[in-house]
């Protein structure tokens, strides 16, 4: 609670700076170094707040046929995510499959749901306990220019925002690309839209396109938590052959610091 109250006391006092922000649309008479730190002390009063979250899940993934979206499987879940010091825990449980509109059986589900944990695992594809906030850290600075674009009130979901861009200075798959939209009154973080600074190129796959975004919503409490994770992308596999996705996970109904049972965390296969 006290650190709540520090965030509204933060967001009070710096009130004047954000309406000259908002003005400027050009970026004029905006330190971007400065604004990065309100960003970082946002996030990190958030972080020292919550200790676990549990959502409702459900995610939906097809492919684009004649401009239209088609429908493939469907799953719904539950997502639980754990905060230690300097990482977070993650666990999904699959609880339903639906292929085709048609809702599989529980040997089904449970097949799925190992080789897509699976996949994941080799893929070391991110989920929403990664910090999305890293390349603003100082840890991480040196690996990424950033820039600030200036604000912008045609993206992040309705809201006016602070546009920030960042590319990796290298090309290598643990780093990002992408457009970062902060709430110009809150500093939270509202979309990111980013993607591989390196995809993955293998002997039987190899990925042309990889785009992701998150967009992000406040809780009645004043949180700011994951609403929906979009990725889209094509590549090719086995004999050259076409592979297009499109994916989509909405996420509901979130639980703050309820505790979670750790022997959640040790399961090995992930079910």
């Amino acid at each position: 609670m006290k650190r709540l109250v520090w965030s509204i006391v933060l967001v009070v006092a710096l009130a004047g700076s954000v309406v000259s922000l908002s003005a400027a649309q050009t970026g004029n008479g905006i330190d971007p170094e400065a604004l990065i730190g309100q960003i970082l002390m946002v996030e990190q009063d958030q972080s020292d707040a919550i200790r676990d979250l549990v959502f409702d899940a459900e995610y939906v993934e097809g492919e684009e046929k004649d401009g239209e979206f088609v429908e493939k499987v469907r799953f719904t879940k539950k997502v639980y995510v754990r905060y230690l010091a300097d990482t977070a825990l993650f666990h999904e449980e699959y609880l339903e499959y639906y292929k085709d509109g048609e809702l599989q059986s529980d040997k089904e589900r449970d097949k799925q749901a190992e080789e897509r944990i699976e996949k994941k695992r080799k893929r070391n594809a991110r989920d929403i306990s990664f910090s999305m906030l890293q390349p603003f850290t100082p840890q991480w600075r040196d690996l990424y220019e950033i820039s600030y674009e200036g604000v912008v009130d045609e993206r992040g979901e309705g809201a006016v925002c602070h546009h920030f861009k960042v590319t990796a200075l290298e090309k290598v798959d643990s780093l990002i690309n992408g457009d970062f939209y902060f709430d110009a009154e809150s500093f939270h973080l509202v979309r990111v839209d980013f993607s591989p600074a390196k995809l993955v190129k293998k002997a039987m796959f190899k990925l042309n396109d990889l785009s992701m975004s998150i967009a992000y919503a406040e809780t009645a409490d004043g949180y700011w938590l994951p609403r929906q994770f979009d990725v889209e992308g094509k590549g090719k596999a086995m004999f050259f052959i076409g592979v297009k996705f499109a994916g989509t996970e909405y996420y509901s109904n979130p639980v703050i610091n309820g505790g979670i049972d750790d022997e959640l965390f040790e399961v090995k296969d992930g079910l």
